[in-house]
């Protein structure tokens, strides 16, 4: 007897939220694409659907790394500014390394764009 698994890419509503200015992503396809990262790197981390969701996650670190790096240039706290300039650092090198361990690619690439989505709707917000 076999087990039925859900569907790795799930039929999803168009995204009605926005994105930062200049970005052309919205908050809720990264969302959306950081959740099914985060699950398909348990399940199958490699293959083709794998590599278009580590190219999508790649195009979500390029299109908010600008956003995200003139949040954390603008941080106060110098402490809080030194993680967030580091972050944002990490996430664009990730998005330029080749895959060597494709679970941990999928995971690190997801958590960066999460991340940077995240400083750049700060960076929206404080304007």
């Amino acid at each position: 007897m076999t087990t039925a698994h859900p569907p790795l890419f799930p039929a999803v509503p168009l995204p009605t939220d926005t994105s930062p200015p200049g970005c052309g992503v919205a908050l809720s396809l990264v969302a959306q694409d950081v959740d099914l990262a985060l699950r398909l790197a348990s399940l199958r981390p490699t293959g083709e659907n794998a590599d278009a969701l580590r190219e999508r996650l790649r195009g979500h670190i390029r299109a908010y790394a600008d956003a995200a790096g003139t949040y954390a240039h603008g941080l106060a706290d110098g402490r809080a500014r030194d993680i967030s300039l580091s972050t944002v650092g990490h996430a664009r090198a990730v998005a330029a390394d080749p895959v060597h361990d494709p679970v941990a690619n999928l995971r690190l690439l997801a958590k960066a764009a999460q991340i940077l989505a995240r400083y750049a709707a700060a960076q929206r917000g404080a304007r």
